[in-house]
């Protein structure tokens, strides 16, 4: 059995604030009484928290930015004290990513312009989620992102504070407080957690919770198939009432359970719960996201009828069931088993999912790690025109059968003008992109007939867009014509 302690929503506003004291006496006074439940709970062996460290500061504090660094002072103070209380100090079975109160509202104003609507349908302007433009409801005044450097500084203070904490702890991919996701692995190698950052676009006026696909993505080719179970942590809720917009979309999970995803944990919803989630392709698979409540919120922002909660969450040997209890303070620094009607008016609720994606034929790719700092290593050398070198390196870390892999090679070898190797290695072609490919590399080999028959193939099979095959059929002709 393997234990996470899981928790979130630190945050501690003026009124009936909770000392860093208090918290670490409550949790550990709750967890020494833990050999004692009705059923026996285990010691922590990890710590989860999901996001909003601090508080955080209003637009226009007369305190900026002093303030929020003493608000990160206390979560650090507190952060380090949980680690050396349960894990014996070892930060890398600490896992921390950021929630919306972690976004520095000052900095991401800062960064923006008022913008004159007249010209411009709002609507359209805000409803793209990539738009760099806001509205603020207040002044009623359409604003522009437009310091991008300056704006993406609105984690400027977590990510000292993340820096500092993990300094010098080893982890299968370093840490990087600026990337989407970051890896943590717990329970000897047997558990990866993938910490994912769902504050990509939020900010003073843009509420929504967003994990970049392209993220999830990256940790998936980076985490591999060695794991006996993933985990994927954020910090904004899946759903919520019609009024709120604060969360994520489901469809995020459904694209986290494609990756070998089973556990989600998350905070910001202020109450503890557990709920499956399904996709079905060839097979159903099922995820269980796990919710957890606010360790530290004052009343007034606890949803009706609930306390300051937090989870533990013990994890089967089997790696596809697991217990979570709920750990709920009815009484000013204790916390005791919470009741919960979710949860059947138990303090506690059985999960569980579908076993991990069968593993790949061994020695097929390397490790997820390895991969993946294979891969940024060959962007860095496509990057600096070293083609050779970047195809080279793919080759030796066998990761042509990869999508990605395959995809940076075929770029590699395009830019650098390979034209033989890149016509063996796009046919056929998979995609758009990769019919471009084959076909520019045939014209300039003079293999017409090649090029011919691959565009035949193509508009028969209905996979590929019209307008590309035209365009690379006017190539086609007029090059060859010029040939002649």
């Amino acid at each position: 059995m393997y234990t996470i302690m899981h928790v979130s929503d630190l945050h501690r506003s003026e009124g009936d604030r909770i000392s860093n004291d208090e918290l670490l006496s409550c949790l550990l006074a709750d967890c020494g009484r833990f050999g004692t439940e009705n059923p026996p709970i285990s010691w922590p062996n990890a710590i989860v928290i999901c996001g909003d460290l601090i508080q955080g500061l209003p637009l226009g504090s007369s305190d900026y930015p002093t303030a929020l660094e003493r608000q990160y002072d206390e979560a650090y103070d507190l952060l380090t004290r949980l680690a050396d209380a349960f894990v014996g100090g070892d930060h890398s079975k600490i896992v921390i990513i950021p929630g919306n109160h972690d976004v520095d509202w000052n900095m991401a104003k800062a960064a923006m312009v008022n913008v004159e609507p007249n010209k411009y349908r709002i609507r359209d302007l805000l409803s793209n989620s990539n738009s760099d433009y806001r509205w603020s409801w207040e002044s009623l005044q359409l604003l522009e992102i437009k310091n991008r450097g300056t704006y993406d500084d609105r984690f400027k203070y977590f990510r000292h504070l993340y820096e500092r904490f993990y300094n010098g702890v080893s982890h299968v991919i370093s840490p990087d407080s600026k990337r989407a996701w970051n890896l943590f692995e717990l329970d000897d190698g047997k558990i990866i957690v993938c910490a994912f950052n769902s504050c990509t676009k939020t900010d003073c006026f843009s509420f929504f919770g967003e994990i970049p696909a392209q993220a999830i993505a990256q940790s998936h080719l980076a985490v591999g198939d060695k794991y006996l179970l993933r985990i994927a942590v954020w910090h904004h809720d899946v759903q919520g009432p019609a009024r709120r917009f604060d969360y994520i979309d489901p469809d995020t999970i459904q694209m986290m359970i494609d990756k070998g995803y089973r556990i989600g944990m998350h905070g910001h919803q202020h109450k503890s719960d557990a709920i499956p989630y399904y996709l079905h392709t060839f097979e159903k698979n099922t995820m269980a996201v796990v919710g957890t409540g606010s360790l530290c919120a004052n009343t007034d922002q606890l949803p009706t009828g609930v306390r300051r909660q937090y989870n533990i969450i013990e994890i089967s040997e089997n790696y596809c069931q697991a217990r979570v209890h709920v750990r709920e303070m009815r009484v000013r620094d204790v916390f005791s088993p919470g009741w919960l009607v979710a949860f059947d008016r138990h303090s506690y609720a059985d999960i569980e999912w579908t076993s991990a994606p069968p593993s790949s034929p061994v020695n097929a790719v390397p490790s997820g790690a390895i991969g993946m700092m294979v891969f940024e290593e060959v962007e860095k050398l496509i990057a600096q025109k070293a083609y050779e070198e970047a195809t080279a390196a793919i080759y030796k870390a066998n990761l042509q059968g990869l999508q990605y892999g395959r995809q940076l090679l075929s770029e590699a070898l395009f830019r650098g003008e390979m034209w033989e190797k890149l016509e063996d290695h796009v046919s056929p072609p998979r995609n758009d992109d990769e019919l471009i490919k084959s076909v520019l590399a045939s014209i300039a080999l003079k293999h017409w007939g090649k090029a011919e028959k691959v565009l035949q193939v193509a508009e028969e099979s209905g996979h590929f867009q019209r307008m590309t095959i035209l365009e690379l059929r006017k190539r086609l002709t007029a090059t060859k014509g010029i040939s002649l």
